[in-house]
C-alpha cells in the first residue's frame, strides 16, 4: 500500500510500518531527512492532515508532501524524548505546562487565511444538549454554559482540538512542535482545556493542582480565567454524553464529570 508513494515521493525505507486507529505508517527518508509516511484510513485523519499542510510548519511538524486526493501525507518525524508527560509526573509540571502554553500561542498565531475543512465549535457541541436534555444534573449545566459560550465567542481561530503532552513533540532543529490535530474552529480558550486533564488523571485530578495550573494555564496563555473555567465544565460535560451515547455508556464518562465539578468549584470560589 505504501509503494505508490515511496516511487512517486522518492522516499526510502527507514523502519518496520506500524498501525493506529486511524492511520498507517511507516518511517521514510525524504531528500535525507526523517520522516514518517502516513496513510489516513478515516475521514478525521484525512482532514487533520489538511490542516498540517496548512499551517506550513508554524509550530507544527512541517509536511514535506501531500496528496490531497487520499490524504497522504509525508510528515517531519519528531522525537517522544524529551516526553512532557514525563517532565509533568516527575515534578516539573510547570515547565511543561508553559511549553504547551507557549506552543499554542504560537498555532494560534498563523492568520486565518485560506481556510482547509473545519469543524466549528457549535458542530462540535451538537450531542451536549439533546443528553443533557436526558440525564440533566452537571450535564445540563454544562449545556447551558455552552450555549451562552457558543453565543459569545472571543479570540476566535484555527483551534489544534486536542492539545495535550503526547501531542507536543520535539525537533532538534525547531524545537517543540504539534502533531495529530482534530481540526476545530472557534475560541482560542477551548485548546487549553486538554491541558487541565492531562498527562494522566492521578495529577490532573488532584484538585489543587487542577487549581493551580488554570491559574497558570490563564496567566501563560493571557486568558480569563473563568471563561477558561466555564469551557472545562462544558466540554467536558460534552465528553461525558459522547460516552452516554456511545455502546460504552457503561464505562466512561466518570473522569470527565470530575474535572466538571472541579472546573464548577473553582467557579464557585470566584463568586
Amino acid at each position: 500500500m505504501f509503494d505508490a508513494y515511496l516511487e512517486g515521493w522518492k522516499l526510502e525505507v527507514d523502519g518496520e510500518p506500524f498501525e493506529t486507529h486511524s492511520s498507517k505508517l511507516l518511517p521514510v527518508r525524504h531528500q535525507a531527512r526523517p520522516a514518517l509516511l502516513k496513510l489516513p484510513t478515516v475521514d478525521e485523519e484525512r482532514q487533520a492532515g489538511q490542516l498540517m499542510f496548512w499551517w506550513q510548519g508554524q509550530g507544527a511538524a512541517q509536511v514535506y508532501e501531500f496528496d490531497q486526493s487520499s490524504g497522504a501525507i509525508v510528515l517531519e518525524r519528531l522525537s517522544t524524548e524529551p516526553s512532557l508527560k514525563q517532565m509533568a509526573l516527575n515534578g516539573r509540571d510547570d515547565e511543561a505546562m508553559r511549553i504547551l502554553c507557549q506552543a499554542a500561542v504560537k498555532l494560534h498565531n498563523k492568520p486565518a487565511q485560506n481556510l482547509p475543512p473545519l469543524f466549528t465549535l457549535e458542530r462540535w457541541f451538537q450531542s451536549l444538549a439533546p443528553m443533557a436534555a436526558r440525564h440533566g444534573g452537571m450535564l445540563r449545566y454544562g449545556a447551558r454554559l455552552a450555549e451562552r459560550l457558543l453565543a459569545d465567542q472571543r479570540d476566535v481561530v484555527v483551534l489544534h482540538g486536542d492539545l495535550h503532552h503526547e501531542n507536543l513533540l520535539w525537533s532538534e532543529q525547531r524545537g517543540w512542535l504539534l502533531i495529530d490535530p482534530k481540526g476545530l474552529y472557534g475560541e482560542r480558550t477551548f485548546d487549553y482545556i486538554n491541558l487541565l486533564r492531562n498527562p494522566q488523571f492521578e495529577l490532573a485530578g488532584q484538585p489543587a493542582r487542577f487549581a493551580h495550573q488554570s491559574w497558570l494555564i490563564a496567566q501563560e496563555a493571557g486568558l480569563d480565567r473563568r471563561r477558561l473555567l466555564e469551557w472545562t465544565v462544558a466540554f467536558t460535560c460534552l465528553s461525558a454524553a459522547w460516552y452516554f451515547e456511545s455502546e460504552n455508556a457503561d464505562h466512561g464518562g466518570d473522569e470527565d464529570l470530575i474535572f466538571a465539578h472541579l472546573a464548577a468549584m473553582e467557579l464557585e470560589k470566584m463568586g
